[in-house]
């Protein structure tokens, strides 16, 4: 029968964190499989029994401050320290054969590279999922656009104290909304209490030295054993996953490291991966494999020695939407892709369903540019796409059809001609775009959809910037009002289709609420600006820009 036991495992500062561990029937040692959650390792113990059977340890271990560890919690900044040393206090118990891996995801995930970058000869692969790497362009702030919804139900359910404060009087919709047209104070006066990390999150508006200690993207120089990387295209944070991928195959601390990284991305959203459909769309049964047989495959090969033919798979394997089915590549982007350019056209009106707006392959030769304007107290509303998942109660994720804001006035929209052959898109979707603006900063958000035949507009992917962060995070600058300047909007990875007979499309506007808080236009910090203003958009796109 397999036994659990309660520890409390000292880390370097003398604070205890509550850790389970689980042991198999005999006498050991046995190599581990550990999880830390800031969201009480009771959740997770059902995967005790699931490793004990498969012949591993399995601990699982409130992170520093959470439910019965000691301390207080601080949001990813003691995630090393804390991972670090209980890998150690693991590699020394009797029951440890000195073969340690991590598996998990979301913030499950998140504290598997601090962990890792320790580089303990003891862990030996890390399983991080759905995981965000530099939190002031991938969680906090989408590319500095701030992340109103997840920022705003995140820390108050899990940074306020031990466990989760009692929420039954309000809904977060109704906190976003109060947040869309107020300020962080009336957001607490509605919910009876605060965060302190929220407020030092909405404070620190620049990547400087505490984003850096945090950003897991200078820690991969330091890791120095092999991962598995899982993504969700309609994930909200997946982008990291591709990075950490791609990454640490160049820079890794060893080459054991550099040779054995692997992703795995399907059509999932936030740690759906058993899903099959995904907002409007469904994409067969193909589509939900078992995430936990190729990760138990991965933890086998490098915790056990046992090599089902795994190692001699490619590392990529990635679920190719329109096409409904997996396929398998050497790197990501997958070789032989080619980057495609495409402009923008139009006879100055892009706006409404009969835009003139166009998609095409050939540069623009004519001088025109379209407007809009962006009033900060009508957003456009989230509709789909790669969203926070506490949204979705109120706010389907994934692809979902875009018509009803296209009727909107501040909506931009190009489109393709028909297609007459498919076109297989696999890797970054990356938007240079020429504006002018009205405003000294405020934010642009593009999405990229699919026309289908039958009409529906469907998003696939979305990227959005703040523009005082154009040329740098850390040293932000103002807009000069109305003069031409080019944005770099990172979207994010996609592996799809488009079929013969569709279009490619793309919008831009200016928000997208309550995903983005709503930019006041001005350079006033968030939260803060008393008196927003209305910004008029332009989009250039003649012979010069």
């Amino acid at each position: 029968m397999q036994a659990m036991i309660f520890q409390k495992v000292p880390n370097r500062e003398g604070i205890n964190l509550a850790t389970d561990v689980w042991l198999p029937d005999g006498p050991g040692p046995w190599p581990v499989v550990l999880v830390r959650t800031p969201y009480h390792r009771q959740g997770g113990s059902g995967r005790g029994r699931y490793f004990t059977d498969l012949g591993y340890a399995y601990v699982i271990q409130d992170t520093r401050g959470k439910y019965d560890s000691e301390g207080s919690f601080r949001p990813l900044e003691d995630e090393a320290a804390d991972g670090q040393d209980t890998i150690e206090w693991i590699a020394e118990q009797p029951w440890c054969n000195g073969r340690i891996g991590m598996t998990g995801k979301s913030y499950l995930g998140i504290v598997q590279i601090p962990a890792a970058a320790g580089g303990h000869e003891a862990l030996r692969c890390i399983v991080p999922g759905v995981a965000p790497n530099s939190f002031f362009t991938d969680w906090i702030r989408y590319n500095g656009c701030f992340a109103l919804a997840n920022l705003v139900r995140w820390p108050l359910e899990h940074s306020v104290c031990p466990t989760k404060p009692y929420n039954g009087h309000f809904t977060y919709k109704e906190l976003w909304e109060i947040g869309a047209r107020g300020t962080l104070a009336d957001v607490e006066r509605r919910a009876g209490f605060g965060s302190a990390q929220l407020r030092t999150w909405v404070e620190r508006d620049r990547y400087d030295e505490y984003w850096a200690s945090i950003d897991q993207t200078l820690m991969y120089a330091q890791v120095g054993c092999p991962g598995m990387h899982q993504a969700g295209f309609f994930d909200h944070i997946s982008r990291g996953q591709f990075s950490s991928f791609t990454e640490l195959r160049k820079v890794a601390a060893t080459q054991v490291a550099r040779e054995n990284q692997r992703l795995l991305v399907g059509a999932w959203g936030h740690g759906a991966c058993d899903k099959t459909a995904c907002g409007e769309w469904d994409f067969g049964p193909a589509a939900g494999i078992d995430v936990s047989a190729y990760e138990q495959r991965f933890l086998d090969l490098w915790l056990k020695d046992i090599d089902d033919g795994i190692s001699d798979e490619p590392p990529v394997r990635y679920f190719l939407m329109g096409e409904n089915r997996w396929e398998s590549a050497s790197d990501w982007p997958p070789a032989g892709t080619r980057v495609q350019e495409w402009y923008l056209t139009s006879g100055g009106d892009a706006r409404g369903l009969g835009s003139h707006g166009r998609l095409s392959r050939e540069s623009p030769t004519g001088a025109s540019a379209d407007s809009y304007v962006y009033d900060p107290a009508n957003p456009v509303p989230t509709l789909g796409g790669p969203t926070y998942w506490g949204m979705a109660e109120w706010y389907q994720p994934g692809p979902v059809d875009q018509r009803p804001i296209l009727r909107r006035d501040d909506v931009l929209y190009y489109r393709s001609e028909l297609l007459d052959r498919p076109l297989r898109v696999a890797g970054e979707i990356n938007l240079d775009l020429w504006i002018a603006s009205s405003a000294e900063d405020t934010d642009f958000i593009a999405k990229l959809c699919v026309v289908e035949p039958l009409g529906r507009v469907t998003v696939l992917t979305h990227g959005s910037l703040r523009c005082r962060y154009r040329e740098s995070y850390s040293e932000p600058r103002a807009l000069t009002p109305d003069r031409a300047t080019r944005l770099s909007v990172q979207m994010n990875n996609l592996a799809y289709t488009f079929p013969a007979g569709s279009r490619v499309a793309l919008m831009i506007t200016s928000s997208c609420c309550p995903r983005i808080l709503p930019h006041p236009n001005t350079l006033a910090p968030t939260w803060q600006e008393k008196s927003p203003q209305i910004a008029r958009q332009e989009v250039l796109h003649d012979r010069e820009h």
